[in-house]
């Protein structure tokens, strides 16, 4: 009877945590792909799996739970889920990032990868057979590590991190190297304590993996860059705010494929760069910490990220001019395409810092936000000229019910009596769309006389299906601002 009873008891646990979205210490889901089994990892409020795609494949997800309703995003896939015999089934024809949301509350994201690139034996140096290092996670190996990618700068071979946990403190990479993090390799943060992730030169802020003064720089594979971050706040508080990735001053660099998951703060700072593509990258952050920013261009020209995944506690992408160490500069020329997100604040952003004289030729096209508190968000609050800003293509499915609750949030002012009066000169919205109502419409503000101090075309934008053609039916507050529909 006690072991019934036992049962019982862990039986309605899991039947809580299905309902309820928390998260178990082991997980409760299987899952297989083309009838292999593939693990399932819990992190914080949601679950992730990832495998390489090869060919379309029948998924199979059975939770340890009632299924009582299942949803497939992003909604632009046309995927339909069967429910049978307490399992949820359906294709999956192409590689990409799929959200699987049972029972309207626990999220569990498919993350269909394209197989990583193989290198032969000669064009690589394999970090634990030439180094010798501990990837048990049970020593820091910050100082081998760091002599190891010094001495693969300018080398011509492949840095290589077979699978494994290589635990250890910040590492620079500098000019003419290429890190490959296969898939299974885990560099970790040790938290043992803050002092490792410090500041030592002029740019302040605390980071893992820093890149500065570079050029050439690649990190590639399907491993993973993992910041510790929620364990070294809750031992550290707002000490532990660093940056997981941040590159400054530097040109051509190229991260692909890998997850970078647990930053304590913003995930990807790139400062006053150049050149730089981001593509496949998966951004898996804790969205209970604060200002858990996904990706920050920051004063950076030619920027790509694509085909890229991310889910915030804070803004997915905020494009922006911090001036951090004095540093500031144009931004130009960023694309943000083919992405996946999910946030509980904005997800498209530009600004809200702007200390530069200018922001411009901008683009999110072909994005699909399955939530967000805002889904498209444009601040000059310090005196920055955003123009040529296009919003095209993108689609929004669920609002996260945070304070704004808008479709958009566009605003010029001044951010103190003495700031610079910025404008949005030019910004264009195209072949948008919302699947659902979002509670608080859209705002467009300018806080000068003005009028064209915010300047607005809204070209074939859907709400809940109906396309909206004044700012009344999408209860747009237009604050002195000027729009247009076409």
């Amino acid at each position: 009877m006690r072991r019934f009873l036992i049962f019982l008891v862990l039986m309605w646990g899991m039947l809580a945590e299905c309902q309820s979205g928390t998260t178990s210490p082991d997980g409760y889901f299987s899952l297989k792909v083309g009838g292999e089994s593939v693990e399932v990892i819990p992190f914080k409020n949601y679950y992730y799996a990832s495998f390489d795609w090869l060919n379309p494949q029948t998924v199979e997800l059975q939770p340890g739970c009632t299924i009582s309703s299942v949803e497939i995003s992003p909604k632009s896939r046309g995927i339909t889920a069967q429910v049978a015999d307490g399992k949820i089934r359906f294709q999956l024809d192409s590689p990409g990032y799929v959200m699987v949301r049972l029972n309207d509350t626990t999220r569990v994201f498919i993350l269909a990868e394209i197989p990583e690139t193989k290198y032969r034996q000669d064009e690589t140096v394999n970090v634990v057979e030439r180094y010798g290092v501990d990837n048990t996670g049970q020593t820091n190996i910050t100082v081998v590590l760091q002599k190891a990618i010094d001495n693969a700068s300018g080398s011509g071979k492949v840095l290589f991190f077979p699978a494994g946990i290589y635990k250890t403190g910040q590492l620079r990479i500098g000019s003419n190297t290429h890190l490959h993090l296969a898939r299974g390799a885990v560099l970790l943060a040790d938290t043992i304590s803050k002092t490792p992730f410090l500041s030592t030169d002029e740019v302040s802020t605390r980071r893992f993996i820093y890149i500065r003064d570079a050029e050439n720089v690649k990190i590639t594979g399907l491993g993973t860059i993992d910041g510790n971050g929620t364990v070294l706040r809750s031992r550290f508080g707002d000490d532990a705010r660093m940056r997981l990735v941040l590159a400054v001053h530097s040109k051509n660099i190229v991260l692909e494929g890998i997850q970078l998951k647990d930053p304590g703060s913003w995930n990807t700072q790139i400062l006053l760069c150049e050149d730089v593509t981001i593509r496949r990258v998966k951004l898996l952050n804790n969205p209970k910490l604060p200002n858990t920013d996904g990706f920050d261009p920051d004063a950076t020209k030619r920027m790509v990220i694509e085909d890229c995944f991310a889910y915030c506690g804070d803004d997915n992408v905020a494009i922006k001019q911090t001036r951090y160490a004095g540093m500031v500069g144009d931004v130009e020329d960023i694309t943000i395409r083919g992405c996946v997100f999910l946030t509980q604040k904005s997800s498209l952003k530009v600004g809200t810092e702007s200390q530069g004289e200018r922001m411009k030729n901008i683009l999110f096209e072909n994005n699909d936000v399955l939530e967000a508190d805002r889904g498209m968000a444009l601040y000059s609050l310090d005196g920055s000229i955003c123009e040529n800003i296009i919003y095209r293509n993108n689609r929004f499915e669920r609002n996260y019910p945070d304070a704004q609750q808008k479709y958009f949030h566009f605003q010029a002012k001044r951010r103190n009596p003495d700031s610079r009066l910025g404008r949005l000169a030019s910004v264009l919205i195209e072949d948008c769309s919302f699947l659902y109502k979002f509670p608080k419409g859209a705002v467009a503000e300018y806080a000068g006389d003005d009028p064209d101090g915010v300047n607005i075309s809204i070209k074939n934008l859907t709400v809940a299906g109906e396309k909206i053609t004044t700012p009344g039916e999408a209860s747009i507050q237009i604050k002195n601002a000027n729009i247009v529909f076409e």
